[in-house]
């Protein structure tokens, strides 16, 4: 008597259905399934950084009234700029705006910082600018995007996550990647490890020593012993899911988080808890500053954070950066919430010999333009992709250097020294020893970088 198959038990009796179609794919390219978790991994070559504190300022700060001053400003200053200043033409003004605020030379290096930053004009030696960074996008979203993740749209990993993924973390305890803070428009994407094993996404975390993660304290209705019968429940579940699923990265990224879960119940808790800082660290930190003291919170607890062994800690730099009007009442309160925290963080690093191997960067995903957007009775300033500042410090970066600059007006990047996001990719990764080109993972019949096609370059005159 004749057999007669269906398509899926032809499929199924002659490759092991579809699960072996894929293992049969990938044992064909070499490739093993594998397990996807924290534990250390090397990296290409011998890493300047072992760690990164990536401040991140989302909403566009105005770069030239904090860090790049312009005099010939002040020369157009309620005049029609001598060049044409492209905006995205919502209002159009070409009426110059000198920065409202002085600046002084600081340190050895003499560089000019606002008098809005009056901590960091104390540490600024300390610290590399890139005075000619530029962005292909001019909307907040998409450069956001572009900036955390290496794309101008949402559906990437971001930085964090690709250096999680490649390194691991140090303290098996905690996650190798957190996020402190608020402020980035696209939420919680700016720390996503998106088509990533999850294991890799950036947790969110506070200052707060009850509960620096939600729903990471055991209920007060649970005992001890109760919470680990229930543990192990779940881990044989997640056994038997698994067995009948071996290639579900979801499932094994669910398994090792509750497991990691578990072991944070008493690590975040005490990373989180600056009591256990001295009087003396805390007042450095501002911690105590109504207005300032949540931002020297993260930066202190970024500092706890990596000295435990986290691999990527992001702070944000809080709301309101957006700055279309009112820029003259609204900017010192910005840079107040910032100054004393993220100087803090610099000198206390540098202090206990830890900004040898901590990478420290700084910035926004675009600056603001020299002119104002409208002619109002306080006015602000329109989005500005074409030329703006951002800072790196510690862990193999020069100290008191400044890369590139920007047109006598603030307005656009000197051609011969643009720099991109892609660049500062590749440098954060070389820093970390690890070569941009070959931090992939296999996506969709490709593989897939944090760089990917975009032309990228290690911004070595930067590097000590």
């Amino acid at each position: 008597m004749k057999r007669f198959l269906s398509r899926r038990q032809a499929l199924q009796e002659a490759a092991l259905g579809f699960g072996g179609l894929a293992l049969n794919s990938m044992m064909a390219f070499g490739a093993a399934p594998r397990a996807y978790d924290l534990r250390v991994k090397k990296p290409h070559f011998a890493p300047k950084a072992k760690n990164v504190i990536f401040i991140y300022v989302g909403g566009g700060p105005s770069t030239i009234d904090m860090f790049d001053p312009k005099p010939v400003l002040k020369k157009y200053d309620g005049q029609a700029a001598p060049f044409e200043i492209k905006g995205r033409a919502l209002n159009g003004s070409q009426q110059v705006m000198a920065s409202p605020w002085p600046f002084t030379k600081c340190g050895q290096s003499g560089r000019e910082i606002s008098n809005l930053l009056p901590h960091f004009q104390k540490v600024v030696d300390k610290v590399s600018f890139v005075r000619s960074m530029t962005t292909d996008r001019i909307d907040h979203s998409t450069a956001q995007f572009t900036f955390v993740t290496g794309r101008g749209f949402t559906g990437f990993p971001s930085i964090g996550a690709w250096v999680n993924y490649a390194l691991g973390s140090e303290n098996q305890n905690m996650p190798g990647y957190i996020a402190l803070g608020e402020g980035a428009s696209i939420g919680t994407r700016a720390h996503s490890a998106a088509w990533l094993p999850p294991v890799y996404s950036g947790t969110a975390m506070r200052a707060d020593a009850q509960a620096p993660i939600y729903d990471i304290k055991r209920p007060e209705s649970m005992t001890a012993e109760q919470q680990v019968k229930l543990l192990e429940m779940v881990k044989a579940l997640n056994r038997e899911q698994k067995a009948h699923h071996p290639l579900d990265q979801d499932l094994e990224a669910r398994i090792a988080n509750y497991e990691l879960a578990a072991r944070m119940q008493v690590e975040a808790m005490r990373v989180a808890d600056l009591s256990a800082e001295t009087e003396e660290t805390r007042k450095l930190y501002g911690c105590d500053d109504k207005a300032s003291g949540q931002f020297g919170k993260h930066c202190l607890m970024a500092r706890r954070l990596v000295e435990s062994g986290v691999r990527f800690v992001q702070i944000y730099g809080g709301g309101g950066w957006d700055t279309h009007s009112s820029i003259v009442p609204q900017l010192p309160g910005l840079c107040h919430y910032i100054d004393q925290g993220m100087s803090a963080l610099l000198a206390d690093l540098d202090q206990r010999g830890m900004l040898n191997d901590t990478l420290v960067v700084w910035s926004g995903e675009f600056g603001r333009l020299p002119t104002i957007e409208a002619r109002t009775s306080s006015p602000g300033r329109d989005h500005n992709p074409y030329g703006f500042n951002m800072w790196m410090a510690g862990a193999g970066v020069k100290r008191g250097y400044d890369l590139g600059a920007t047109d006598e007006l603030g307005y656009a990047a000197v051609p011969e020294d643009r720099v991109g996001h892609a660049d500062i990719h590749a440098t954060i990764q070389h820093l970390l020893g690890l070569d941009y080109q070959k931090n992939t993972f296999f996506y969709e019949g490709r593989d897939e970088s944090l760089v990917g096609v975009t032309p990228a370059r290690v911004l070595k005159e930067i590097l000590a």
